[in-house]
């Protein structure tokens, strides 16, 4: 009998054992996969009116989005895929960086270009507007009619960045410097030179920042291969408690026709969840074959961390079209934005 107690009191312990190892085992699997492998995402689309001569309406998906993330060695080390399932999928963002140190960090694969500040300082989730810039839209690969190039503001290549003289949290002195191939996303470069961009960002007090950044780069325009297209910009940033007040101007050569970009928001942050913002804009070239002028009224609504609504109304001008042709028009558009 004493036997069999013995036994039952072994075969109790053994399973108890057995159950904490599992447990701790899951634990472990649990929490490296929270460092070292995090999924997010998000989802958006909406309904977008166009009151024009030909008035358009119609529903849409913009986004829709699934990332990969995480780091090791100490956060020395961390990585991102990103992926696109909206239309054709593709791979949006697919980096490496190693952080030694906060004033030389390295970054390669295919990201946002540190070009302007609204590029890759601003994204979709976050942005105060649907639509972006016409200075980010044209200026910034993302027009391939118009900059030779769509890739959603980002190429293939390797940066250098980092920040000097460290207050509270933040470098009042910030830098940017990498070398791209200057062809887009997902693919090989396809001429002989490399586009080289370099940022500098200046934060003297936490929250103001002003910015200069330049590219040089070539590009198919207007049916000539790979011409030169140097493009620079300057912006500031105001974003202290409530509100926010952020422009930017940049300036693009395309073998002599210069094309010139502007936009000057100011935006108040509500006590949860709103957010209100008024933008002006305006682009314009040389040859005029690009000539337009637009302000938006935005609203941004979020009731949960993983919903944001956004409501934005358009005027815009147009002032290289004919006499006779409608030179002025009116949108809206709501986009739902789900993130997980």
């Amino acid at each position: 009998m004493k036997i069999k107690h013995l036994l039952l009191a072994f075969t109790a312990l053994a399973v108890c054992f057995a159950a904490e190892a599992q447990e701790t085992t899951a634990e472990k699997v649990k929490s490296f996969a929270d460092k070292h492998l995090k999924l997010s995402g998000y989802l958006q689309g909406g309904f977008q009116w166009e009151g024009s001569a030909d008035p358009q309406s119609t529903f849409y998906l913009r986004r829709a989005r699934v990332s990969i993330s995480g780091d090791a060695a100490k956060e020395k080390i961390d990585y991102r895929l990103q992926v696109d399932m909206a239309g054709s999928p593709k791979i949006c963002d697919l980096y490496f960086r190693y952080k030694p140190f906060n004033q030389l960090n390295i970054q390669l694969g295919q990201y946002k270009l540190p070009f302007s500040l609204e590029n890759e300082l601003y994204g979709p989730t976050k942005f105060e507007f649907i639509e972006y810039s016409y200075l980010t839209t044209y200026l910034v690969r993302n027009n391939k009619e118009y900059d030779g190039i769509s890739a959603t503001g980002r190429d293939m290549g390797i940066q250098l960045y980092g920040g000097f003289i460290e207050r509270e949290g933040y470098s009042i002195i910030n830098y940017n410097l990498g070398v791209f191939n200057g062809s887009g996303i997902n693919g090989k470069d396809n001429n002989s030179s490399k586009d080289v961009i370099a940022r500098l960002i200046i934060k003297p007090f936490k929250g103001f920042s002003v910015s200069g950044s330049y590219m040089y780069s070539e590009t198919n325009y207007g049916g000539m291969e790979y011409m030169k297209s140097p493009r620079w910009s300057v912006g500031a940033i105001y974003d202290v408690r409530h509100w926010i007040v952020r422009t930017e101007f940049a300036q693009a050569d395309f073998a002599g026709n210069k094309t010139d970009a502007f936009y000057a928001l100011a935006g108040y942050h509500f006590e949860k969840p709103w957010t209100i913002a008024a933008r002006y804009e305006f682009i314009n070239d040389e040859l005029k074959t690009l000539d337009e002028e637009r302000v938006t009224l935005g609203a941004v609504y979020k009731p949960f961390k993983f919903l944001r609504l956004q409501l934005n109304m358009t005027y815009t001008m147009q002032h290289n079209v004919p006499v006779t042709a409608m030179q002025s028009s009116l949108g809206a558009n709501l986009m739902v934005s789900a993130i997980f």
